[in-house]
């Protein structure tokens, strides 16, 4: 039951992400200092930031993971 709420979290999640990318797909741009910057679409951008988090997320998951069964 928890695996199945849980998947219905993670997909009403995603559905409002795509739905906000969907109606924001104007051009941005990202600037670091006055060195580099660059335009991509919003929408890329928020996806890059949800796959980022994603990333991390699953990283810190598996390390701590990793720890608590080498203490065990």
């Amino acid at each position: 039951m928890i695996k199945l709420l849980s998947g219905l979290v993670k997909l009403l999640l995603f559905a409002l992400i795509l739905v906000f990318a969907v109606y924001n797909f104007e051009i941005v741009t990202l600037r670091f200092g006055n060195i580099y910057s660059f335009q991509l679409p919003l929408a890329v951008i928020l996806f890059l930031v949800f796959l980022l988090g994603l990333v991390l997320g699953s990283t810190m998951t598996w390390i701590t993971r990793v720890k608590y069964k080498k203490h065990k």
